[in-house]
């Protein structure tokens, strides 16, 4: 958004006193937020889970204890730490450190399913637009150059307005709906960037690189938050890249391929893809362990009570675990 508006104001700069300022400045300025989000990491809590999987038990209770805003000497803050701790040690006995492995913790399925939900958003073709913006109002639709910059800092508000309300969003209406909702109106609005711009913040913004991160078992979330990562900006990348000689060579036609990408979303989320909303990390491990199929996961999270994990107690073999995960549906 702000990129938009300072390429606006550096179009009136003459060019010969900013022919590299111009566009480098707008690059450089993006600096300002990771910078910022590096000099406030190191006062972040680490995560209870992870401290309790470092034998760090101490700093572990007190952080989930800030976090359920509960004493440590409750009852239900006790329950909890026992079904995280019954989690962890059921994750660290029989469980591969591989995420392409197959356990009974289904790693190679959620592995593909974050990292394949990544790839997908940026298949919308929403980039088509953020990046081309000027190109297209400009040269194509014929446009004058300060009306085409204009209009693109119009989209890249609204883009910023749209991925705000979905903060407030996500845990209102789920993570598999808002991830349905944003497909399904990307393949509507192939042609109508106002709309494109709203549906792919709201729904394939945010919600993959947070989806991803619950999908991971703990063991290897590390990895898959990485990988999902990386696939997300590398097939950013690649959209970028392709699209001014998809442009040149089939014209119009290159929109096909993102009503195609974005009908293969519509499916994926809708069969693969259970809904994680309310449900603890111990509860989304217990609806993976119980599913004989990647089918099985959405229509057991759609019956499974939540805090089913409170009634699992761990064992020594992943086997005895997963069957009584499969009783307690």
């Amino acid at each position: 958004m702000f990129v938009g508006w300072l390429e606006l104001g550096f179009y009136f700069v003459p060019h010969n006193s900013a022919q590299e300022v111009s566009w480098r400045f707008p690059i450089a300025f993006q600096a300002v937020f990771p910078l910022t989000v590096l000099c406030i990491s190191p006062f972040l809590a680490e995560s209870p889970r992870w401290l309790l999987s470092k034998d760090r038990h101490i700093e572990g209770r007190k952080v989930l204890a800030r976090l359920e805003n509960e004493p440590e000497d409750s009852e239900l803050f006790s329950g909890r730490m026992q079904i995280i701790l019954n989690s962890l040690y059921v994750d660290s006995h029989g469980h591969s450190k591989n995420p392409f492995a197959r356990t009974p913790n289904r790693h190679l399925n959620r592995t593909l399913l974050a990292v394949g939900i990544n790839m997908l958003a940026q298949m919308s073709g929403v980039n088509v637009i953020t990046f081309y913006s000027n190109t297209i109002f400009q040269h194509d639709l014929g446009y004058n150059a300060v009306l085409s910059r204009v209009i693109s800092g119009c989209m890249q508000t609204w883009q910023f307005v749209a991925a705000t309300s979905a903060i407030f969003l996500v845990d209102r209406f789920g993570r598999s709906k808002l991830l349905l909702a944003g497909a399904c109106f990307m393949y509507a609005s192939s042609s109508t960037s106002f709309i494109a711009l709203a549906a792919f913040p709201i729904g394939l913004f945010l919600v993959p690189f947070m989806y991803a991160s619950e999908m991971a078992p703990l063991r290897i979330r590390a990895q898959v938050t990485a990988m999902s990562s990386s696939a997300n900006w590398i097939f950013n990348t690649l959209v970028a890249e392709v699209t001014p000689v998809a442009f040149a060579n089939i014209s119009w036609k290159y929109y096909t391929v993102y009503i195609c990408t974005n009908s293969l979303t519509v499916l994926v989320v809708y069969l693969f893809l259970p809904e994680t909303k309310g449900e603890s990390l111990e509860d989304i491990d217990a609806c993976f362990i119980s599913s004989t199929n990647a089918l099985q996961p959405v229509p057991l999270a759609r019956t499974m009570q939540a805090g089913i994990a409170e009634e699992l107690m761990a064992s020594e073999k992943v086997g005895d675990h997963a069957e009584q995960v499969e009783k307690a549906v």
